[in-house]
């Protein structure tokens, strides 16, 4: 019997020993935090207060742009009677047109640039090409627009690649056995505007 106790003494403490002394000790270690209660006394403190308080009521506001200045007024204003979008007003004021090059490049950028180049291109390309630009805008074809600017050349070499693109796809348009419309064939055949 001496030897069974004695073993018993002699054993070394595993992991799980260790585990256990500490789950032992750990609510003895445990002393409560003065200010931790106190923080949550006050937000108690707190919460009833603001409870018994009316709350504002937020009305919604509505936006108000800021006012137009003199200049913005001004170039609104010259935009209309020359009927050019208002980024195009100083280039038409100086050079009386707007360039290919401008129009092409605002083309590339996307959004409203897009918009407002291919308006004013609708009013710079040849009457002939009016039907396939609206195609072009309608269909997201800007690369087939896009192979019709001459970088290093004369805007009139323009002109003719937009009116080659534009019977290339009335061709096309007639080929596939829809009908044509009357003015885009004679635009196209005697030269004049419809």
């Amino acid at each position: 019997m001496k030897d069974a106790n004695s073993r018993k003494r002699r054993r070394r403490r595993s992991c799980y020993d260790r585990l256990r002394m500490r789950m032992l000790e750990r609510p003895r270690a445990r002393r409560s935090n003065p200010g931790q209660s106190a923080a949550l006394q006050l937000l108690a403190l707190f919460s009833f207060v603001l409870r018994g308080a009316p709350s504002p009521t937020l009305q919604p506001l509505r936006y108000t742009p800021p006012p137009m200045s003199p200049q913005h007024a001004r170039r609104l204003e010259l935009s209309r009677q020359l009927d050019v979008a208002p980024r195009y007003v100083d280039v038409v004021l100086s050079q009386g047109l707007v360039s290919y090059a401008r129009l092409f490049d605002d083309i590339r950028r996307g959004g409203v640039f897009s918009r407002d180049a291919i308006s004013e291109l609708r009013k710079r390309a040849p009457e002939a090409s009016v039907d396939w630009l609206r195609h072009v805008e309608r269909w997201n074809l800007w690369t087939e627009l896009l192979k019709c600017h001459v970088v290093h050349g004369f805007e009139e070499d323009t002109n003719v690649l937009i009116l080659k693109a534009a019977l290339a796809w009335l061709d096309a348009k007639a080929g596939c056995g829809e009908k044509l419309e009357p003015t885009a064939s004679l635009a196209i055949g005697t030269g004049s505007s419809p």
